[in-house]
C-alpha cells in the first residue's frame, strides 16, 4: 500500500528529495511488513518538529485509549527501539544514506537533510568592463587570488573530511562483534529468528467506572474471573466488566531490551524481533526459538510447559518447589528477606529463587528459553556474562551436559537492584515439548 505525506500547514515546503526518500523508506518491502513500525514512522515524520511524549505518541499514532500511563507500560519505548533498529535494517539492505535516524534514548525523528544535499555550484565571477567600478579594476587582483585561496582551502577541508569518513567506514566494517558466551552459543545454533515475548497481564475495566482498571493475579484469562471471589463481588458491585491487555510488565520488558541489547553486541540483531503474550501463537514455537519472561502468573500461556517441569514456582513467587529432589537438593528453595520484615522495601537486601528452562521448540532444532522470577533482570545479567555463563556450564556439565534442561537460580537484590545471582541445581529436561498453549 503507497502511502502520501503531506507536511503540516505551518511548516516550510520540505525539499523534494527529502520527501522522495522518506516515501521511498514507507513503502519499501521492509516496512511494508510492519505495519505498527510504518505508521509510528508515518507519525514522528509529520510531527518531527514537535517535542512528543510518549503519552501523545500511543494515543494520536497507535491508537491507544486515553487511560495510557507511560510510567506502568513500556510498550512506546520498545516499539521505538524497533523502529530505530528497522531504519537501520533498511539503509544497511538498501545502501541509500541514512536519512531517517531516532537518536538513542529519545523518540525524536531527525532527517539528516545534508547526506541528500547536492554541492552547491561555484558562482562564476562578474568582471565589471573598464570605466565602471573603478574600485574592482584597481583590485581585481587581489579579489581573485583571495576567492582562489579560499576555493583551495574548501576543497582541501572536504578532501579531508571525505578520506575521515571512509576510514572510519572501513574501521566500522573490520570491527567484529564480539563472540557470544558458551550458553548463548548453544542457544542461537542454526539461524532460525529470535522471538522475545514479553508478557501481557489482564487488567479488568468497568464501562460505568472507566477511570478504575483492576488487576488480580490469580487471574490471566477473561473466563476465570470465578478463581478470584473478591474480583467476581466487585464486578457484580460495579456492573459489566470488560479485558483490557495494553500493559506489559515493567522489570520483564526492560529486561527483555536488555537481552536485545545482548544478542546486539554479538552481531544477532537482525535475527531477533519482540512480540507480547496477547500477540503470540503457536507458530512462534513452530518457527523461532522462543524467549519468555514472567511469573508464573504472566506465564499463564506456557501452562503446559511448566506444567511438565520439575521445578515449580508458586504463586507471589515464594518459593521454587522441588518436586522429585535428587540426592543431596533441598525439597524447596525460599525466598529470604534480610530481617525478616513483612514487606521488602528500596533499602532491603533480599534473595529471591527463580528458574531458567532450556526447552525444546516445537520443530527440529527450535529451542524455548523461559525465565521465570518475581524479577527476571537477574537472570539476564547471569546469562549475558562470561563469569555468570561459567558457572551455568559448569552446573550444566556437572550434571551429564543434557540437551535440555530446567535450573533453580537465586538472585540477591537490594530493593528493586540486583547485586549477584548464582545457579544452585539442574535437572534433565527429557519431555516432548506440548502440544498446545502460547
Amino acid at each position: 500500500m503507497a502511502v502520501a505525506l503531506l507536511p503540516p500547514e505551518t511548516e516550510h515546503e520540505t525539499d523534494r528529495s527529502v520527501e522522495e526518500a522518506v516515501q521511498r523508506v514507507l513503502n519499501s518491502p521492509q516496512f511494508a511488513r510492519a505495519e505498527t513500525q510504518r505508521k509510528l514512522l508515518q507519525y514522528l515524520w509529520l510531527n518531527r518538529h514537535l517535542s512528543l511524549s510518549e503519552y501523545a505518541i500511543a494515543t494520536d499514532a497507535l491508537g491507544r485509549n486515553s487511560h495510557f500511563d507511560p510510567n506502568t507500560d513500556a510498550s512506546i519505548r520498545v516499539h521505538i527501539s524497533r523502529l530505530r533498529r528497522k531504519l537501520k535494517d533498511y539503509y544497511v539492505e538498501t545502501g541509500e544514506p541514512e536519512l531517517l535516524v531516532i537518536p538513542t534514548g529519545t523518540h525524536q525523528l531527525i532527517a539528516q537533510t545534508s547526506v541528500l544535499a547536492k554541492p552547491e555550484p561555484v558562482p562564476e565571477l562578474a568582471i565589471a568592463p573598464l570605466g565602471v567600478g573603478g574600485w574592482l579594476r584597481l583590485h581585481s587582483v587581489a579579489v581573485l587570488g583571495g576567492l582562489c585561496g579560499l576555493l583551495v582551502t574548501l576543497l582541501l577541508a572536504t578532501a579531508a573530511l571525505a578520506f575521515w569518513q571512509g576510514r572510519q567506514l572501513k574501521l566500522n566494517a573490520l570491527r567484529q562483534p564480539s563472540e557470544p558466551n558458551s550458553f548463548w552459543r548453544s542457544f542461537l545454533e542454526g539461524d532460525a529468528p529470535v522471538k522475545i515475548v514479553l508478557p501481557t497481564p489482564v487488567f479488568f475495566n468497568f464501562p460505568d467506572h472507566p477511570w478504575l482498571k483492576v488487576r488480580s493475579t490469580k487471574v490471566n484469562a477473561f473466563d476465570e474471573v470465578a478463581r478470584d471471589p473478591d474480583l467476581k463481588a466487585l464486578a457484580a458491585k460495579l456492573g459489566p466488566i470488560g479485558l483490557e491487555q495494553s500493559y506489559t510488565v515493567t522489570w520483564d520488558t526492560l529486561a527483555g531490551i536488555q537481552i536485545s541489547r545482548y544478542l546486539d553486541s554479538i552481531g544477532q540483531s537482525k535475527r531477533v524481533s519482540f512480540e507480547v503474550t496477547r500477540d503470540s501463537s503457536l507458530l512462534s514455537l513452530e518457527q523461532s526459538n522462543v524467549i519468555v519472561l514472567g511469573t508464573d502468573n504472566t506465564l499463564r500461556s506456557m501452562q503446559e510447559y511448566i506444567e511438565s517441569m520439575n521445578f515449580v514456582m508458586t504463586p507471589g513467587e515464594e518459593k521454587v518447589i522441588n518436586t522429585h529432589p535428587e540426592k543431596g537438593e533441598d525439597a524447596a528453595y525460599w525466598r529470604v528477606i534480610q530481617g525478616s520484615p513483612k514487606y521488602v522495601s528500596s533499602s532491603v537486601r533480599h534473595v529471591e529463587p527463580s528458574i531458567i528452562a532450556l526447552l525444546p521448540g516445537r520443530a527440529p532444532g527450535l529451542k524455548v528459553l523461559m525465565l521465570e522470577s518475581r524479577d527476571t533482570s537477574g537472570m539476564v545479567s547471569l546469562l549475558s556474562s562470561n563469569a555468570g555463563s561459567n558457572a551455568v556450564e559448569r552446573l550444566w556439565r556437572a550434571h551429564g551436559s543434557p540437551k535440555f534442561f530446567e535450573m533453580v537460580t537465586m538472585t540477591e537484590l537490594e530493593g528493586n537492584k540486583p547485586i549477584r545471582s548464582w545457579p544452585v541445581t539442574l535437572h534433565a529436561y527429557t519431555k516432548a515439548p506440548p502440544s498446545k498453549g502460547l
